[in-house]
């Protein structure tokens, strides 16, 4: 496919939908939740991979982001919204695999092939469902979710006000463990389903105290004060970051360390201190960034069946990666339109 073709289709989306702008929402956020999506499949879909691996920012923002928003959930007990959480993040956790499962055996028995290049059993099922990590790799981050969004909302009922606190005190034993590798140490014996699931734990835990605890201390609305010194310093910060080791790297699974962190935190809040006026771009924006979580689901997927049919994605380039996102996209815009107005549906392409 021609990466113009996927373009027009895109256009061809963007001129068919009508949408109204919310005022509410950070438009410069929801850029960044498409960058952030886009470096995910550039990350497992690029043939220069390295460019994305060197700092691994991709997923500790988007911690830093979930629980960012978690916060004044947490803070209300609203248990509507606890719902809600639970909910968005579980039904396409659990249904996706199902599908994957039943899809892959169905082709695997007929014609001799499928995606994974083998029939499935229930064992295989079974540790995809508890760990989100076996056939179908990209579900750990939704089993980590799971299991942190748990945690925090039993803490929070249990401690009140003080939850935030008890956080704190998480995130330096989760620091502790990685920095005196006792993390490495415990989960390295297991099977790589294991291993890489529950050892991530750990690594991703501080990112998401981050993400509560810039919000429990209002630091972008304070920061709105010396928006341009914060910007500024936080691009130095980054880009000391990227060219020079000046902090010390430690082994671990994927996201061991407080680079990642304060990397992550410089990203967040200069997208959270930019604001964007302009109303066509605004409506634009709203458009594009749309569906960054079935694009999650979906691109390897997509990526693996299409690799040996079209030329840029076998070669692993640029354009592949803007055809992948592209056609993915399209996927989850036909997906929520056939859903209509059924909204657990719709959970399975936003």
């Amino acid at each position: 496919m021609n990466i113009y073709i996927s373009f027009y289709l895109l256009f061809i989306i963007l001129k068919m939908e009508e949408t109204n702008i919310n005022k509410n929402i950070n438009y410069s956020l929801e850029l960044l939740r498409l960058i952030l999506s886009f470096w995910v499949v550039a990350h497992h879909c690029y043939k220069y991979v390295y460019i994305f691996s060197k700092v691994t920012f991709h997923v500790p923002i988007f911690m830093i982001m979930s629980f960012y928003f978690y916060y004044k959930v947490l803070k209300t007990k609203n248990s509507i919204k606890i719902k809600k959480r639970f909910l968005r993040i579980l039904f396409p956790y659990i249904v996706w695999p199902i599908l994957f499962f039943i899809s892959n055996n169905i082709i695997f028995k007929l014609f001799g092939f499928s995606q994974y290049k083998r029939k499935l059993s229930l064992k295989d099922l079974l540790l995809q469902l508890i760990f989100g990590l076996n056939f179908h790799i990209v579900f750990y981050y939704q089993f980590i979710l799971i299991i942190l969004t748990i945690a925090f909302t039993i803490i929070s009922l249990l401690f009140h006000k003080n939850f935030v606190f008890i956080f704190l005190i998480l995130l330096i034993i989760a620091y502790s463990f990685q920095y005196d590798y006792w993390n490495l140490y415990i989960f390295n014996q297991y099977s790589g389903v294991i291993k890489y699931s529950l050892g991530n734990i750990l690594e991703l835990l501080p990112f998401s105290v981050t993400g509560i605890a810039i919000c429990h201390l209002n630091i972008i609305t304070k920061l709105k004060a010396l928006k341009e010194l914060s910007i500024f310093f936080s691009l130095v910060i980054i880009f000391m970051i990227v060219k020079f080791d000046i902090f010390v790297r430690i082994k671990g699974f994927w996201y061991p360390g407080i680079l990642l962190n304060i990397g992550g935190i410089c990203i967040f809040i200069i997208f959270s201190l930019v604001s964007f006026q302009n109303k066509i771009l605004i409506f634009v924006l709203k458009i594009i960034t749309k569906f960054t979580g079935g694009i999650y689901y979906l691109h390897l997927i997509i990526y693996n069946i299409l690799k040996t049919k079209i030329d840029l994605l076998k070669k692993r380039t640029f354009n592949g990666i803007l055809i992948i996102y592209i056609i993915n996209y399209i996927i989850c815009y036909v997906g929520n339109k056939i859903s209509y107005k059924i909204k657990l549906l719709k959970l399975l392409f936003n």
